[in-house]
């Protein structure tokens, strides 16, 4: 009656291999589960290299390049051809872009605008060699892990009324990062 016993020795050994490689995988998927899972507020530093990025291919009239890094919500409403058309449009009367600074960017994990889920709205001041002083807004949109292009506008900035400087802050030289979670809460400027 010794073999029985070897047996069920070998077999619980065997049971218990498995349940600790099943432990092993297990934890290994738990691990690397926040990673690719992670929102896009953890990679919002990442949203304005992004924004460059992706205004480096409109600057250069690389349309079509433009257009593929954006997300599917903004291939769903403009078509390529009409994306390329309303750049030229837009950018080529203006000439190349003489400076742009960054002003602000505002986190909006409800979505923004009709578009659905997490984006990051960038406004910049931005000058144009013929056209001057402007302001520039990026929308990206968090899709598949990554920032993708949701939409752009820019549009001239209008003079003073009264003939005097622009208003400090469009001179400013600092940035200012604003979280939103609830379109009733009043935005708080977050960090430096």
């Amino acid at each position: 009656m010794i073999l029985p016993d070897k047996k069920m020795k070998s077999t619980r050994r065997s049971l218990l291999k498995s349940a600790l490689l099943l432990a092993g995988i297990a934890s290994l998927l738990f691990a690397a589960a926040p990673k690719a899972l992670a929102s896009a507020e953890e990679h919002l530093d990442d949203s304005l290299a992004v924004s460059k990025a992706w205004m480096a291919q409109i600057d250069a009239g690389q349309y079509d390049e433009s257009y593929v890094f954006g997300c599917d919500a903004m291939h769903d409403k403009v078509p390529q051809d009409r994306w390329g058309e309303i750049l030229k449009a837009l950018r080529v009367p203006w000439g190349p872009v003489v400076s742009r600074k960054p002003v602000s960017h505002i986190y909006k994990p409800n979505g923004f605008d009709g578009l659905e889920g997490e984006c990051v709205v960038i406004t910049y001041d931005t000058e144009f060699q013929k056209l001057g002083p402007a302001t520039e807004i990026v929308v990206l949109k968090w899709e598949g892990g990554k920032w993708r292009g949701a939409g752009y506008n820019a549009q001239p900035k209008p003079p003073p009324d009264d003939g005097s400087e622009p208003p400090p802050s469009a001179t400013s030289t600092t940035t200012t990062t604003e979280i939103h979670t609830d379109p009733h809460v009043k935005p708080q400027p977050q960090g430096p």
